[in-house]
C-alpha cells in the first residue's frame, strides 16, 4: 500500500496544530486554558495579544486553503491581523474560528490529488511556491505562533505576580 501524500500532510497538520512535533508544543496546548484576560492582555502598544494571534492564524488557515482550493473556500481577503474585541465571547469565537479554518484546511489539503502539490500555490502569484510550500509552510507558521503564546502565557503570569 503506497503513501497518500495528501493524507500525510493533512494528519500531520493536524497533529501539528493539536499536539505540535519535535520542535515543541501546539496551538491547543499553548491556547489551552487561556483565559479572556490572558487572551486580550496586550503587554506592550505594538505587541499582538493572544487572541490576536489566534485570530491571524485562523485567517492563514483560510488563506491557504483557499489558494489550495479556490472553489472550496471563500477568500478571507487581505486582513491578515485584525483587532478583536475584548470580551469573553470574542476570545470564545476566535477560538472556535481557529478550530473551523484548521479543520476546513485539512479537509482541502486530503482532497488534493498529488501531482496538484506540485503546481503553484496560486496562479501569478509572486514567487516560485508550490502548493506543498503552502501546506508545510502553514504548520511551521503554527508552531512560531504557538511558541508566541507560550512566552505571552508566560510574561503574563509574571506580570500579575
Amino acid at each position: 500500500m503506497g503513501l497518500d501524500l495528501s493524507v500525510w500532510l493533512a494528519e500531520r497538520l493536524e497533529r501539528t496544530y493539536v499536539d505540535g512535533n519535535w520542535s515543541g508544543k501546539g496551538v491547543r496546548p499553548a491556547l489551552d486554558g487561556v483565559t479572556p484576560a490572558e487572551a486580550h492582555w496586550r503587554p506592550v502598544p505594538a505587541q499582538h495579544t493572544i487572541a490576536e494571534i489566534a485570530a491571524h492564524m485562523a485567517y492563514w488557515c483560510w488563506k491557504a486553503a483557499q489558494w489550495l482550493d479556490p472553489d472550496a473556500v471563500a477568500d478571507p481577503g487581505e486582513e491578515e491581523w485584525r483587532p478583536v474585541a475584548p470580551s469573553p465571547a470574542a476570545w470564545l469565537e476566535v477560538q472556535l474560528e481557529l478550530e473551523r479554518a484548521h479543520a476546513a484546511c485539512a479537509a482541502v489539503i486530503r482532497r488534493l490529488i498529488p501531482e496538484a502539490l506540485a503546481e503553484p500555490y496560486r496562479p501569478g502569484g509572486p514567487g516560485p511556491w508550490t502548493k506543498l510550500d503552502v501546506v508545510v509552510d502553514l504548520a511551521t507558521h503554527d508552531s512560531y505562533h504557538a511558541a508566541q503564546v507560550f512566552v505571552l502565557r508566560r510574561w503574563y503570569a509574571a506580570a500579575q505576580a
